[in-house]
């Protein structure tokens, strides 16, 4: 280890990272933003976001300095309607143009044959359909269309140095092609996904930390919707935040979802690593890092802004560590595997769930063994946890001193009605086979899709979300596809897991508390939203290192043929229906 840290190699890569923050986007020079509102025009800055009546329209105008006219180009995201565009007093034409009332992802408009090199007036009228009113000039969110030659060639230097820092960890080829396969797929999928497009609460997230930059203190409970979460990730995002601020308002959550795609390149590594310690390197692994690692529901998640990202990284950087640490009983792994543990209850409080299953094994292992490890180990392990627990969950803590209500969800009070479910059973041990077949998608507002069952929801949303992901025939053809094979895949997982040996007992352990704290969570707030496969996504990759085993034990060669080929078919169709969306 103190080999590999005096490579500089090493601090390449977060150098690589820092200047993938910078470069990416390029900034825009705008100035002189104005609104007009009821005949009163006021300066404002971009992105801007107000109450407003509703149906009112209001027009915003800027100045635009353009050095290179190909380099015009934009996605606006107007709340509610963009209803026309003036460029030098010129109309833009807006006939058919897909996205002008689309308050997610916005519309993606090429300015470049209608802007002069120079200084250039813009001028926009909107219409507020309810709610609050606003508009955000951002870099475009277009697929391939969105880079230049400088995207490419960061995105070459980016993935060599990851290789070689791979290879300095004694990864093996194949093991590090697989790795970067999934930094590539993650990357497409950034550039066509906006801030909120495919994201849970993305709004409650920015305020967490914007109360934190600019207030410098942490939030009460219901002070927004997501402060009731652990301030770990907020803090830490919050200083990036900041530091965004000041160079461009418009980039922030452009930047923050880069760094929320740096956190998913090291969670992959982790999950990689995970597979490899439990099988080997060998095609059977291999096999189970491909499909782990491009499971199109956790390629989605990559560039969410929101604090699952942090949880899945402690929690496979545990997982790892505590199988290292079963197979191999060395005491810095349990000094590593607390550090995750701490980071994932310090991020959520699903944390608690993956602290609890590296108890458990680290206890077995001791008995198996009869070795405790290291005290000193030890004694550190417990500070870390103690330190982190304590710090991530304090107002809980405070809460419970003073006699106040203290929810698992801080914000289930205010959920909506409509996201309700039932909760008997039924809903818990029946699987619909035939909705979950004929309907691609599944929705958290209606039954379509199968959210009134357990199963049926977690599958689903572990591939797509609750979102229609590629709203288009070919689209509906591929989600179709990878839902009959992940049904395959889960099958195999369990038949896995009916067959579990003594090595396996660490990843059966976290499959176990994982999904009984799914369970709970849906039992004990009965929304939809509550059976969403996000809160544990971890579990993935445990779950196909089962699906490969249960194919391994199958006795009919053929059927394990078939499960392999499903296995590979999932992969390449997931593959296709991620980066397909990037030329649509």
């Amino acid at each position: 280890m103190k080999k590999i840290l005096r490579d500089p190699l090493v601090y390449l890569l977060p150098l690589l990272a820092v200047l993938y923050l910078i470069v990416i986007p390029a900034r825009m020079e705008i100035s002189d933003i104005k609104i007009t509102r009821n005949n009163k025009t006021e300066d404002i800055k971009l992105p801007y976001s107000v109450d407003m009546a509703e149906n009112e329209i209001f027009f915003v105008s800027y100045n635009l300095f353009v050095k290179d006219k190909k380099t015009a180009k934009f996605n606006i995201t107007p709340d509610d309607c963009l209803q026309e565009i003036l460029i030098n007093g010129e109309k833009f034409p807006l006939n058919g143009v897909q996205g002008l009332c689309d308050y997610t992802k916005g519309v993606y408009l090429d300015f470049s044959k209608y802007v002069k090199e120079g200084l250039n007036s813009f001028e926009l009228r909107a219409l507020n359909g309810g709610g609050p009113g606003g508009l955000r000039v951002e870099t475009p969110y277009n697929g391939f269309r969105s880079l230049s030659l400088i995207h490419y060639i960061f995105a070459l230097v980016f993935l060599l140095s990851t290789a070689l820092l791979l290879r300095k960890f004694r990864f093996k080829f194949i093991a590090i092609s697989i790795i970067l396969l999934g930094i590539v797929v993650r990357l497409v999928i950034y550039t066509y996904t906006g801030p909120t497009e495919y994201s849970y609460d993305t709004g409650g997230h920015l305020q967490y930390m914007q109360i934190i930059s600019e207030e410098k203190r942490l939030p009460r409970n219901n002070e927004c919707w997501s402060c009731y979460h652990p301030p770990l990730y907020y803090t830490a995002f919050a200083v990036l935040k900041n530091l965004s601020d000041r160079y461009d308002l418009n980039f922030t959550n452009r930047i923050l979802q880069q760094a929320q795609l740096l956190l998913s390149f090291a969670t992959i590594i982790l999950g990689v690593a995970l597979i490899l310690n439990l099988f080997g390197n060998c095609r059977m692994a291999y096999l189970a890092a491909l499909v782990s690692v491009l499971w199109p529901g956790f390629v989605i998640a990559a560039p969410r802004i929101g604090n699952d990202s942090l949880f899945y990284f402690g929690a496979l950087l545990c997982m790892l560590f505590a199988q290292r640490y079963w197979r191999l009983h060395k005491s810095s792994d349990i000094l590593l595997a607390s550090i995750g543990a701490s980071i994932a209850l310090a991020a959520k409080a699903t944390g608690f769930v993956i602290l609890g299953g590296w108890i458990v094994v680290y206890i077995l292992s001791a008995l198996r063994s009869l070795k405790i490890g290291s005290l000193r180990i030890l004694f550190a392990s417990a500070f870390i946890v103690i330190l982190f627990a304590g710090f991530s969950n304090y107002r809980a803590i405070v809460n419970v001193f003073e006699g106040k209500k203290s929810g698992l969800v801080g914000n289930a009070d205010g959920l909506n009605g409509n996201l309700r479910v039932n909760n008997t059973t039924g809903n818990y041990l029946y699987f619909d086979l035939k909705d979950y077949t004929l309907e691609p998608y599944a929705s958290a507002w209606n039954d379509n899709g199968g959210r009134q069952y357990y199963w049926n929801y977690s599958l689903k949303t572990s591939l797509f979300g609750e979102f229609r992901f590629w709203n288009a025939p070919v689209g509906y053809v591929f989600a179709t596809a990878l839902s009959v094979l992940a049904l395959l895949i889960f099958a195999l997982a369990l038949w896995g897991i009916i067959h579990t040996r003594l090595k396996d007992l660490p990843p059966l352990f976290f499959v176990i508390f994982l999904f009984a704290a799914h369970i709970y969570l849906r039992v004990t707030v009965p929304y939809s939203c509550s059976n969403d496969f996000r809160y544990i996504f971890p579990v993935l990759f445990p779950l196909v290192y089962f699906s490969i085993c249960g194919a391994q034990i199958l006795r009919n060669s053929r059927l394990r043929k078939f499960s392999y080929i499903g296995m590979l078919a999932f992969v390449v169709i997931s593959f296709a229906f991620i980066v397909g969306m990037a030329f649509v």
